[in-house]
């Protein structure tokens, strides 16, 4: 007889909710929200166009804001990176050297392009944030190699050697998506 009772309370209860669903004023409230969301929804699209969805995504995966022209430019550097590649085949050290060195005035240009900061290509790379490069560390040294070449005439690199250090400019190309 009690679940009766109960049942018989929430048929009614059920009945005064449509009623109340159903009624005048809470189809108003229904229409006004949602006028609400529509707007609401039209502002964040606003938002995102006005401050530039692309690199704000772009900032949320790298760490950084890349800017377009340098992702716009991915071809050409394709191209170049592909040239650099071709050098190593020669089996000339001479061509190794000109591999490394001019593998190293495309990231120098990619990284100034990015806006740090510094007199030349070694105190930019010291102001990016380790958080920000996953091969911070890679990029040192194949720069390092760059130096070494550039003051060392006697210097003898190995395609080995090229390899190595093309490799760190590769992954940072890489984890730009500059190259795929």
């Amino acid at each position: 007889m009690n679940w009766q009772i109960f049942a018989s309370f929430l048929i009614l209860l059920y009945n005064d909710l449509l009623k109340i669903y159903h009624s005048f004023f809470f189809s108003m409230v229904k229409f006004l929200l949602g006028i609400y969301v529509v707007i609401v929804f039209i502002d964040i699209v606003l938002l995102l166009v006005y401050r530039g969805v692309g690199g704000d995504l772009r900032e949320t995966f790298t760490g950084m804001n890349i800017p377009k022209e340098l992702t716009s430019k991915k071809k050409k550097t394709r191209v170049m990176w592909e040239k650099i590649r071709q050098r190593l085949d020669t089996g000339n050290e001479a061509e190794y050297k000109l591999a490394i060195l001019e593998a190293d005035d495309i990231i120098n240009n990619l990284i100034k392009g990015l806006g740090y900061k510094g007199e030349n290509f070694g105190e930019r790379l010291n102001n990016i944030p380790s958080a920000q490069l996953e091969n911070i560390e890679g990029m040192k040294e194949a720069h390092e190699m760059r130096n070494r070449i550039i003051h060392d005439e006697n210097l003898v690199v190995t395609k080995e050697d090229a390899d190595d250090t093309l490799s760190h400019y590769e992954e940072f190309l890489r984890s730009f998506q500059v190259l795929d």
